[in-house]
């Protein structure tokens, strides 16, 4: 109840401040489902999200009571904002795992192959140290 009250104040107190302020929402509370969406895809939020919260928002309003659709609406775009730079962050840091992943890929195949070629100098390097003493020159064919 004292929230209600408190927002009576600050929705008269928006009212007769700058008429910028609130221009590109309209005034008084959506009356159907259709007009919560309308509203909410007013403020930039994408049509499947305002299906999803028009519902909720509709029931929240039914609680709190008349004069605080706007202040739900601004709450669900504010938040949907919030989760959308979150989530564009969570792509962001999934793209550079993923090139991390592809890099360390790349360095495990050039490390198999150093590997084959340290091998390969191994056995030439024990060849070489156990190599016959010279014996008298012949032709061997």
């Amino acid at each position: 109840m004292e929230w209600n009250g408190s927002w009576r104040f600050w929705q008269r107190a928006e009212s007769r401040g700058s008429a910028g302020a609130r221009s590109n929402v309209r005034q008084g509370d959506p009356t159907s489902l259709k007009d919560w969406e309308e509203r909410l895809i007013e403020l930039g939020v994408s049509e499947s999200w305002a299906s999803r919260l028009a519902e909720e928002l509709m029931s929240a309003q039914r609680k709190l009571g008349s004069g605080s659709a706007s202040a739900l609406i601004l709450g669900a775009t504010l938040t949907l904002g919030a989760q959308a730079e979150q989530q564009a962050s969570v792509d962001r840091n999934l793209r550079e795992v993923k090139e991390v992943e592809r890099l360390l890929g790349a360095f495990s195949g050039e490390l198999e192959k150093l590997d084959e070629v340290l091998e390969v100098l191994a056995a030439y390097a024990q060849r070489m140290r156990t190599k016959p003493t010279k014996t008298e020159r012949r032709v061997l064919h």
